[in-house]
């Protein structure tokens, strides 16, 4: 604050002292007070823009440390979740129940496949963040535990029933998940579609048989 004070209290001198030298120089020689006059114009503008460029960037470098800070968060996400697929894969390997081991597989392929799918379309991250904090760090420890329990040599036959039966429900619901990826691309492509197919007929291209080209109706096979 004292720093602030000091450096206008000398703006407010250097001011006074310009203006206390212009009339001197107007009074005793006018023809320097008019150069003087000149040059105090461009300094001013030169002062003005600098005065804009340093608020412009000063605007800028917050958004970009906002840009570069999201785009940090979605790396540790994705990496996140990357490593948690690892430890899936290696729990995996452990399992001796040939179709817990076959749904683990099938389960990881469709983690891998969303998982690519984020890293392309980073935006639909937030969307799906239960994905990252609940399923896969959940789905882990009943991989362990079941690995645990079939290490151990205690009697497994209902545990494992009960674990294809839990498998079985996240292979559905890890699939879903992925298809959700791409509820709103199909909308686009729907209405697209629609749009494409109305503007055709609305310019006469086409009707109930198909495309009209040089006044010949030409059927189109999809």
């Amino acid at each position: 604050m004292k720093n602030r004070k000091t450096s206008g209290f000398s703006g407010i001198l250097f001011l006074i002292g310009a203006v206390a030298f212009f009339l001197f120089l107007r009074h005793f020689f006018p023809a320097l007070s008019t150069v003087f006059l000149v040059i105090a114009g461009i300094a001013l503008l030169l002062v003005i823009l600098l005065v804009v460029l340093v608020i412009v960037f000063s605007r800028q470098k917050p958004e970009e440390k906002e840009r570069t800070k999201a785009s940090a968060d979605v790396n540790a996400i994705l990496v996140k979740g990357r490593s948690n697929l690892m430890e899936l894969r290696r729990l995996e390997m452990r399992v001796k129940d040939r179709r817990v081991r076959t749904l683990s597989e099938e389960i990881c392929r469709s983690i891998d496949r969303i998982l690519r799918t984020l890293k392309e379309q980073p935006e639909d991250i937030p969307a799906v963040r239960q994905f990252f904090n609940y399923y896969l760090p959940t789905l882990g420890s009943i991989l362990l535990k079941y690995v645990r329990l079939e290490e151990s040599g205690v009697p497994t036959a209902e545990i494992t029933e009960n674990t294809v039966s839990c498998l079985n429900d996240i292979r559905t619901a890890m699939e879903k998940q992925y298809a959700n990826l791409f509820e709103d691309d199909m909308l686009d492509l729907s209405v697209e579609m629609e749009a494409l197919t109305t503007a055709c007929k609305r310019d006469g291209l086409l009707d109930d048989e198909g495309f009209k080209e040089n006044g010949m109706k030409v059927n189109l096979t999809l």
